[in-house]
């Protein structure tokens, strides 16, 4: 436990520097040196005329540059590649210049214009590098960076014109090979489109976020035009870089600007925040920011972050900083930047809101709506290319902090419907943070306060939930998918992102938000352990133990390039140490101390049986060896999340309406959301820590679009078992005549999709197809619409689009085969009658039509298991009709042996009609156009797995073909009792698995019932099914030994980002054939 007398010291001391500056008037900035905006400071030449002894005006940040070159010869990268770059190509250009003007001046002493007390700060490896040297390793790496830098997924503050234009002026400075990188084409097309949303004349005429990334205008504005739309302070828009690269330009035509040479001094020159870095920074080190100042941003993000944990500020200290907030205020009527009198913001203007409100001053939010309000969402700033869900989160909790929210209603629900569908689609692009848990913390926090505000305001609640119903699901849906991500990370020393000391205070203060909320309540008292709270007191202590790192910034924080504060970092760490662990006592009202405790609310809970129901299949889920390592916390969280999605299921369901609801048992239906969002959690669970800021796991979108692909599977598994197999092949005996009606029946479904399959009708021109065939046909297409013409899949290339059309045609025939193959072995094992293929061809047409609905013979048997055939889409449980029912206890039986009509091997069965009759195939191709459509930097919707090239095409599908094979084999392993007693064909059926226990009779093609003749002793039949089990064993075996190899060479191809998310569909089909392990194991030892 942390002293809180040293700890209130600290935040003394902290408000006391921050308050100091807001009375002082002088500027404040604690964000770290950036190398890049040192090197637009270190080229800026003396003024015309300047007698100074020095050619440039800065020597001490080319000192700065010199001094933190790295052996490889770049510069480094804070957090991002494309840190790198930018720190890299403009070090580089300041060493081109400093060189061109040794040159061109007759000067040798390298480094030049350096006193010697600067030459002996220089690094002992470098320091000998001749400057051509350094410009020589400079260009090397800066090749090397470019040739690995991803362009699509770049996201930092104007990157595409800053890297465009450096890489232009490296060009014009004699630099070659700059312009046919890999991302070259990329980069280009990112900044033709970003200027022609910019017009060159908009720069002259108004301030815009454009005046930030002036630099990156050289050559395409007159800078002599805009010296008018400087800020008060000198800057342009408070950055150094753009505001050198202003004076650099009017040096070109002989002039000058004092005002803003000024503000480059001062920002040299500026104050440090103890401890603001770990020894490297000290005042005229000649290292400078990114932006400065920067004193609105840290000062109300200080105030109001602390505030929220319960810190009161000292009532001197407050008044200080209440009295800069109500100037800034009325200054810009009611509007913030992050620095006083600039570029007004909706973020900033938030947080200052709500930090005036939190010092006593209530003010309103008129202008911050009537400034900023979108159409379903509120923007940052005019023309951003990307919403900020972290100002978003900030807009929505200043909201909630009116006197009276419900006066709007309208904007809080636009605002939390546009955050909970950011994440639900996994949409999030976060432009200021470069870490999840941070928006994750936010939007927490803003949900958290939504719901506060609801528990102590039912009017408020009403009218937010009339306007908006379907938010009764998607808040907790979104909060449960960011608290599987927040404890799915956490390290087992308590920390978050690999020991960082500020992302660890996001994560406690995340879990400390997320604490408020009823349904995360109700999942803490439902195991009588809360994980939560034993996660916050893991990440208190290791906060307590590395309490040396709370003031040194973490580079987190996006600009042009990644940033650190110190003065946040300590204020998270605070607030984090300071908030209290809850408690979940489950009590009603407000508590002695203020604290909102919750009533129930039926329509925000899941139902305690339907929990208790899915937590019976996770105890079941727990013992496989998938699941086995599976934090307990984090499938208590997927059991909820599975609840919730259930509701969405069961709407979709009656929405689709595509085939005939039988009234059976539907307890399938609870299992295959569990299967989605628990092999979720072991993919964040198994990434966690891979993914700089990223966790792993799909998002909720893909997970039910996948949910729902599983339901329909698991009905038309059942739908062909009854309508097509019982009803249709069942009349005739499976006959041939009859499986070429079914079978064209399904190919004219896919006509519409390929219109040169088209075929003569065996009923002829007219149609003339039996009612029942065409219910048949009608139903099924249905189903094939639904999936060929959703949206993901119509943005995919023509190609996947036909091969997921051929998969699923491929699927359907496979399930009449497997029907055929099921009825002839049905026929043959009972000793009915043998059938003869040759004597069974009926005329084509002229078929009877049996009843459309035939009534089930109660004595007849159930449609069979085959429904519970894995697949990462079939998902249906374990003997779905009679979950969570024990395994039927048929007796133990030798199996029949299977001779197929067509002399098809074991092999080539499970390979093709076994594999297809599963779904995963075409169910893998579905996942793919789903996962390819969510991308968030896939804008185009073209890059697909199964369109990139021949390799990765080919390994795919080898992969999913053997998962197919290998998940057919354990469930039959699993479920060899069962189908003997319901007259299932299995695996163990066929001859290969006889051979070795001596089952095989010679010259015998199919059992006649001589097999199973008394003569043979109980022992020497159960020896003999042990074999044929562990021949099917080791098999099954075999072939995952194949299939772990092929995902070893899949993840070579794709990498580990793309191949986590293939992972995941693999643990998905995997799970049901250890399932039928699991349950197999378990009738054993009870028949022992």
């Amino acid at each position: 436990m942390m002293d809180s007398t040293t700890l209130q010291t600290q935040i003394d001391s902290l408000i006391s520097f921050l308050s100091s500056h807001c009375s002082s008037g002088k500027g404040l900035g604690t964000i770290s040196s950036a190398i890049y905006d040192t090197a637009w400071l270190s080229m800026i030449p003396t003024p015309p005329n300047s007698t100074a002894s020095s050619h440039f005006l800065f020597p001490q940040c080319f000192t700065y540059l010199l001094r933190h070159q790295l052996p490889s010869g770049g510069w480094t990268s804070y957090a991002t590649p494309v840190d790198g770059i930018l720190n890299t190509a403009a070090a580089l250009l300041a060493l081109k210049r400093h060189h061109s003007h040794i040159s061109s001046s007759s000067c040798s002493s390298p480094p030049p214009d350096l006193p010697s007390a600067q030459q002996q700060e220089l690094d002992p490896e470098l320091d000998n590098w001749p400057l051509h040297h350094r410009i020589s390793q400079a260009e090397s790496a800066l090749h090397s960076m470019l040739l690995t830098w991803d362009v699509a997924t770049t996201d930092q503050v104007g990157f595409e014109l800053l890297v465009t234009r450096l890489l232009s002026l490296l060009q014009d400075a004699g630099m070659q090979g700059l312009s046919s990188f890999p991302g070259s084409s990329t980069l280009r097309a990112l900044h033709d489109a970003k200027l022609a949303r910019l017009p060159v004349n908009y720069v002259h005429q108004a301030r815009s976020t454009l005046h930030h990334s002036l630099e990156a205008l050289i050559g395409y504005v007159d800078f002599t035009k805009v010296g008018h739309l400087k800020e008060e302070n000198g800057s342009m828009f408070a950055s150094p870089a753009a505001t050198a690269a202003y004076l650099m330009e009017l040096v070109e035509r002989g002039m000058w600007d004092e005002e803003s040479e000024r503000y480059l001094r001062e920002v040299v020159d500026r104050e440090r925040f103890d401890g603001e870095t770990e020894g490297e920074q000290k005042k005229g080190d000649g290292g400078v920011p990114c932006a400065w100042p920067t004193e609105t941003f840290e000062v109300t993000w200080v105030v109001t972050t602390l505030a929220e944990a319960g810190v009161r500020l000292g009532d001197r200290e407050g008044e200080l900083i209440r009295g800069y907030l109500e100037e800034g205020w009325r200054r810009q009527r009611g509007l913030f930047s992050f620095f006083p009198g600039g570029l007004v913001d909706a973020d900033d203007t938030a947080r200052a809101i709500m930090a005036l409100r939190h010092l006593g001053t209530k003010v309103g939010v008129e202008s911050l709506i009537r400034t900023f309000e979108a159409k379903d969402h509120f923007r940052t700033y005019e023309g951003e290319r990307n919403p900020s869900i972290s100002a978003n989160c900030n807009v929505l909790s200043c909201l909630l902090m009116m006197d009276d929210p419900t006066v709007y209603a309208q904007q809080i629900v636009k605002t939390a419907k546009f955050l909970c569908e950011q994440v639900y689609t996994d949409s999030v692009m976060e432009k200021w943070h470069i870490h999840e848990l941070y928006w994750m913390m936010l939007l927490s926090q803003s949900l958290a306060t939504l719901f506060d505000t609801m528990a102590v305001n039912p009017s408020f609640e009403a009218a937010i939930f009339q306007l908006a119903p379907e938010l009764q699901e998607q808040i907790p849906m979104t909060s449960l998918h960011v608290l599987t991500k927040v404890l799915g990370s956490q390290g087992l020393d308590g920390s978050w992102a690999n020991g960082s000391a500020e992302v660890t205070a996001y994560g406690i203060l995340t879990l400390s938000w997320l604490s408020h909320l009823r349904w995360i309540q109700q999942l803490g008292r439902m195991h009588g352990i809360n994980s939560i709270t034993a996660s916050i007191e893991s990440g208190k202590a290791f906060l307590e133990a590395h309490q040396h790192d709370w003031k040194k910034g973490q580079y987190l924080w996006i600009e042009k390039v990644i940033y650190a504060s110190p003065v946040l970092c300590e204020a998270y760490c605070l607030a984090a140490a300071v908030t209290p662990v809850p408690d979940f006592t489950g009590s009603t009202g407000v508590d002695a101390d203020g604290q909102v405790v919750y009533r129930t609310k039926e329509p925000l809970f899941t139902s305690e049986g339907l929990l208790k129901g899915v937590l019976k299949a996770g105890q079941l889920m727990s013992l496989t060896p998938l699941f086995r390592n599976l934090a307990p916390q984090l499938l208590r969280v997927a059991e909820m999340q599975a609840c919730y999605a259930l509701g969405f299921l069961q709407r979709k369901r009656k929405e689709l309406g595509i085939f005939p609801i039988t009234g059976g048992d539907e307890k399938y239906m609870a299992f295959i959301p569990l299967t989605w969002t628990a092999s979720n959690a072991l993919r964040v669970q198994a990434t966690a820590g891979h993914c700089h800021g990223h966790s792993g796991g799909l998002s909720s979108y893909v997970l039910q679009e996948m949910m729902v692909l599983s339901m329909l599977n698991y009905q038309v598994d059942e739908y062909m078992e009854t309508a097509v197999e019982r009803d249709f092949l069942g009349f005739y005996g499976g006959s041939w005549g009859s499986l070429i009606a079914v079978k064209e029946a399904i190919g004219q479904v896919f006509e519409e999709f390929d219109p040169s399959g088209k075929r003569r009708s065996i009923w002829g021109d007219a149609d003339h197809t039996p009612t029942n065939l065409k219910e048949i046909r009608s139903t099924l297409s249905r189903y094939v619409r639904h999936i060929l013409l959703h949206p993901a899949v119509r943005s995919a290339p023509a190609s996947v689009q036909a091969r997921l059309a051929k998969e699923m045609q491929t699927f359907l025939l496979a399930h009449v085969q497997h029907a055929a193959d099921n009825i002839h072995f049905a026929a043959s094992s009972q000793a009915r009658q043998v059938i003869d293929n040759s004597m069974s061809r009926e005329h084509k047409t002229g078929l009877p039509s049996p009843p459309i609905s035939e009534p089930r013979d109660p004595s007849s048997p159930p449609p069979s298991k085959r429904r519970r055939i894995a697949s990462a889409s079939s998902l249906s449980p374990p003997s779905s009709s009679r979950y969570p029912s024990p395994p039927l206890k048929t007796q133990e039986q030798q199996p029949k042996i299977f001779s197929p009509p067509n002399s098809r091997t074991f092999y080539s069965w499970v390979r093709s009609t076994s594999a297809d009759h599963t779904s995963c195939p075409f169910s893998f191709t579905f996942y793919i156009c789903l996962l390819s459509h969510s991308h968030p930097y896939n804008s185009n919707k073209t890059e697909n797995l199964f369109n990139k090239d021949a390799k990765t095409s080919y390994v795919a599908e080898a992969m999913v073909r053997s998962l197919a094979s290998s998940c057919r084999m354990y469930n039959d392993y699993g479920s060899i009792a069962r189908d003997a007693g319901e007259g299932n064909l299995n695996s163990v059926n066929f001859a290969e698995f006889h051979l070795a226990a001596g089952a095989q009779e010679s010259g015998k093609g199919c059992s006649d019932g001589d097999q199973d003749s008394g003569e043979e002793h109980e022992e020497e039949k159960t020896w003999k099914s042990k074999k044929v089990k562990e021949e099917l064993m080791w098999v099954a075996e075999y072939e995952r030994r194949g299939l772990e190899k092929t995902l070893e060479e899949l993840r070579d191809l794709v990498g580990n980002g793309e191949m986590d998310k293939i992972q995941l569909f693999v643990d998905v089909t995997d799970l049901y054939g250890q399932i039928y392990m699991v349950r197999d194991i378990g009738v054993g030892v009870k028949r022992g």
